[in-house]
């Protein structure tokens, strides 16, 4: 009887996990942690809980739904808000030679910006140099981080359309010492990148892929005119060199259909750790925003299941005794749809719920997640996913694609 006693006793006290209450994710516990805030001349109003983790942190990694307008103005907001603290890069999804250009470009003027992608960009063929910078919006908080001092770094591949402009800006480098064989496979090249671009963009109306950038990185006369560059001194004439190889064989195994992705995220990390070490070797304190696709910002395992650059922020953070905050940008009302309840939004749909059409929302995860790895919180594997990668979730006013500023 001691015995059958003893064992009540231990299981209805030292067995507490026995008595907690296991909650099922739902929209009441979402909106529990949910507040509504404004942005006025790039400050956060209301949006405490964040403003605080930013001031904290050393790495801020935005996960965004490329080319909304209104992700423009957060972006400038966070870009106001962490400069008082130290921040003074700002890494964004384009190559690194590409992220030079724009703020070279933007430090002589927005219509410096234009013209450059009204040169390299066709309406008809839906062709542009660099990514995620075509919007008046993105003019504006490119803008605003130059005029703030932060230093761009870019931390991709250059952009499929890149090519021509990178081959140019090799020529224009090498400037007098360009020699006549150089500037004949210059103007070769030209012509035939330019039919391959256009080619490709009306057969991929036909076939999956057309593997232009596989057709390009074996050609002889392409190889052939990087090469005959190698022996510069120039820096930026090398990191196009190489910015160049990477790129055309990331994008040739994305067109054979084998798995690209790993060696992309390689690179991401390649070029952040490059810029990282520079910075720490001139003396400063690298506190760094990022600004990219969503899928690559969580602080663990991404939706294709690789440890992506925000995995790779978060660690470093770690390593450093500092923080990382990781922000994940949603839209729910879409040039007038209402996402939630729409195709490929279904993971979504929880934490769609409490998004408004005027107002910024704000959730905060980070409850959620200690609930989560408690063991009283349950919800899908994608909203488990979403609240183990990212602190906070913003969602958009009513949001609308960016209007192009050329």
């Amino acid at each position: 009887m001691n015995i059958l006693l003893l064992i009540l006793f231990s299981i209805h006290f030292l067995s507490p996990d026995t008595e907690r209450e296991i909650l099922s994710l739902n929209e009441d516990l979402i909106a529990q942690n949910t507040v509504y805030f404004d942005i006025n001349s790039g400050t956060f109003i209301g949006a405490d809980s964040l403003t605080a983790s930013l001031e904290q942190a050393h790495f801020v990694a935005l996960g965004e739904l490329h080319n909304r307008i209104n992700l423009g103005e957060l972006t400038e907001a966070l870009l106001h808000t962490l400069e008082p603290h130290g921040f003074n890069y700002f890494a964004v999804e384009t190559g690194p030679y590409s992220a030079q250009k724009l703020q070279n470009l933007i430090r002589e003027s927005k219509p410096e910006v234009s013209a450059f992608y009204a040169t390299y960009s066709s309406r008809l063929f839906d062709i542009i140099p660099i990514p995620f910078f075509e919007g008046q919006t993105d003019l504006r908080f490119l803008s605003t981080a130059d005029a703030l001092g932060y230093e761009l770094w870019g931390m991709d591949q250059e952009f499929y359309f890149s090519y021509i402009y990178l081959i140019d800006e090799l020529a224009a480098l090498a400037g007098e010492s360009i020699t006549r064989n150089q500037l004949r496979l210059h103007r070769k090249l030209t012509r035939k990148i330019s039919r391959l671009d256009r080619r490709n963009q009306f057969m991929e109306l036909f076939i999956s892929s057309f593997h232009r950038s596989c057709r390009i990185k074996n050609d002889a006369d392409f190889q052939t005119y990087l090469q005959s560059f190698a022996n510069s001194d120039d820096p930026d004439i090398q990191l196009i060199l190489d910015a160049l190889r990477q790129t055309t064989e990331i994008y040739c195994l994305a067109e054979k259909g084998e798995v690209s992705e790993p060696r992309r995220i390689k690179y991401f990390k390649e070029n952040f750790n490059r810029n990282f070490e520079e910075s720490l070797q001139a003396n400063q304190e690298p506190k760094v925003f990022l600004k990219m696709g969503s899928f690559h910002m969580g602080r663990q395992r991404s939706p294709l299941n690789l440890y992506d650059i925000g995995n790779h922020i978060y660690q470093l953070a770690e390593s450093r005794s500092q923080s990382s905050v990781h922000i994940y940008y949603l839209n729910r009302f879409v040039a007038g749809k209402d996402m939630k309840g729409q195709r490929g939004w279904e993971g979504f749909e929880r934490f769609l719920s409490v998004g408004e059409r005027e107002k910024w929302t704000l959730t905060d995860l980070r409850p959620l997640r200690e609930q989560l790895l408690n063991g009283t919180l349950h919800g899908t594997d994608w909203e488990r996913r979403v609240i183990q990668n990212y602190d906070f979730i913003i969602i958009a006013p009513e949001d609308d694609w960016v209007e192009r500023h050329w």
